[in-house]
């Protein structure tokens, strides 16, 4: 794999945006919106030495009425990170 360019506050902010547009697009995909009652997505990105570190958390408030299980979160969480993988590669990557 290729080594990731320099990046600017201008890449980091970008990558932080498209990052929650991915997860917000896979969750919406995976779960039903109308069992969500809110979404909330706290990403934190760490960037030093050259090494880009990306943690999200996701605060999901359901309807009392969901049936929707932590492991199908943690799947659209993961299909939102490979996504992303791919994105930093089109993008990132010299």
């Amino acid at each position: 794999m290729s080594k990731l360019k320099l990046l600017s506050q201008d890449d980091l902010a970008e990558i932080s945006d498209k990052f929650g547009e991915i997860l917000e697009s896979e969750v919406s995909k995976s779960l039903p919106a109308k069992e969500i009652e809110d979404l909330d997505l706290d990403i934190v990105l760490s960037y030093e030495n050259e090494q880009l570190d990306v943690d999200v958390n996701v605060g999901v408030i359901f309807d009392e009425l969901s049936e929707i299980s932590q492991e199908q979160i943690m799947q659209a969480i993961d299909e939102a990170y490979l996504k992303f993988d791919l994105f930093i590669d089109d993008n990132f990557r010299v």
